[in-house]
């Protein structure tokens, strides 16, 4: 199975915005450690409180399983191209689960079981997406805060995200950006 231009468009965001910190064009454990300190700083987190050390310990999972799936030629890196690869079919459910979980609880800063504007929008700019197309992205996939953002309609957000090729779809604004 191909990807559509447009899925690649989603997948290059991802990969770009959330995951390589360093902006060097290959994703490795360093972009994990210089993204923990950034959400942490910004949350206030020293590095030796606690919070620090969970944030680190559940990204550090997510590359590991990232590397695991991803990293086909072994070189401790994800290129923009195995990243791609790991999306072509959905035979990789237990890693795209605990991305998705992982994200979704880093969105839930609240821990009420819910992502709220404020949360959405904090976390996607603590990740450079600009301020205000989170704010109209969170408005678009919250169909003007009417739909409440639990886990459950997350997921099915997620699925459209990086399963959809329909230009529409609500869950192509999961990751702040409306349009691609």
């Amino acid at each position: 199975m191909s990807l559509s231009e447009f899925r690649r468009q989603k997948l290059y965001f991802v990969f770009d915005q959330f995951f390589d910190a360093d902006k060097s064009g290959e994703v490795e454990k360093k972009d994990f450690e210089l993204a923990v300190d950034r959400i942490c700083e910004i949350r206030g987190w020293s590095p030796s409180s606690p919070k620090y050390a969970e944030t680190k310990k559940q990204f550090l999972e997510v590359w590991d399983a990232l590397k695991l799936r991803a990293d086909d030629n072994g070189d401790e890196q994800v290129s923009r191209e195995e990243w791609l690869q790991l999306w072509v079919s959905q035979s990789n459910d237990d890693w795209q689960t605990l991305y998705m979980k992982f994200m979704f609880n880093l969105q839930d800063t609240s821990g009420d079981g819910n992502v709220d504007f404020e949360e959405f929008t904090a976390v996607c700019s603590s990740f450079g997406v600009n301020t205000e197309e989170s704010r109209q992205a969170f408005d678009f996939l919250s169909k003007g805060g009417s739909v409440t953002v639990d886990y459950t309609y997350y997921s099915t957000l997620w699925k459209e995200y990086f399963y959809s090729d329909d230009k529409a779809a609500l869950g192509n604004a999961i990751f702040g950006k409306k349009s691609f």
